[in-house]
């Protein structure tokens, strides 16, 4: 009698834990990607109540194609414009990104971060030898009252090219 009760109280043991195996298999141990966010978000809160997060801002400028100005010493072409919106805080601690948009808007436009590096073909010389030569569009940053950003053409060999001043659109992008 005592062997049967064993057996049954075996058998129900057994029962009981296969339903509490088979119970925890269906249930949902784990989080989705928002559930992981708000946790974090919440807990970065609580933490830090005056916590500041990154902040940018975006400044389009155009450089019409008569803005451009050559510079005989450099031997290159600038354009510069104020830029209020950089601070010495900006300046010291944080970072400015500069772009230039290429081609036509709607059509084949891309949007190059600065320097924009482009290497052109202008022909053959006299020998009938290929001529080649290297573009750059860069710029600068001058923290100041107002600051300012001045915006390069620059080739390779220095040749004061009067097809390389053309209206661009440019994106300063400031992250702090």
């Amino acid at each position: 009698m005592r062997s049967t009760r064993f057996v049954y109280s075996l058998f129900g043991i057994l029962f009981l834990f296969v339903g509490v195996l088979s119970s925890c298999s269906q249930r949902q141990d784990y989080l989705d990607e928002y559930q992981i966010r708000q946790m974090i978000l919440e807990e970065i809160q609580k933490n830090n109540e005056n916590l500041e997060f990154t902040q940018w801002k975006i400044v389009n400028i155009t450089v019409n194609k008569t803005d451009w100005n050559w510079n005989e010493t450099a031997s290159q072409w600038e354009a510069v414009y104020d830029l209020p919106e950089l601070t010495e805080l900006i300046y010291e601690n944080g970072a400015e990104l500069g772009y230039v948009f290429i081609g036509t808007q709607g059509q084949d436009e891309v949007q190059k971060l600065l320097p924009y590096v482009n290497t052109y073909s202008a022909g053959n010389d006299a020998n009938g030898n290929p001529i080649y030569f290297t573009e750059t569009i860069s710029c600068d940053y001058q923290l100041g009252n107002p600051s300012t950003v001045a915006f390069f053409i620059k080739s390779s060999d220095l040749f004061k090219d009067m097809d390389a001043p053309q209206t661009y659109n440019f994106r300063i992008v400031l992250v702090w």
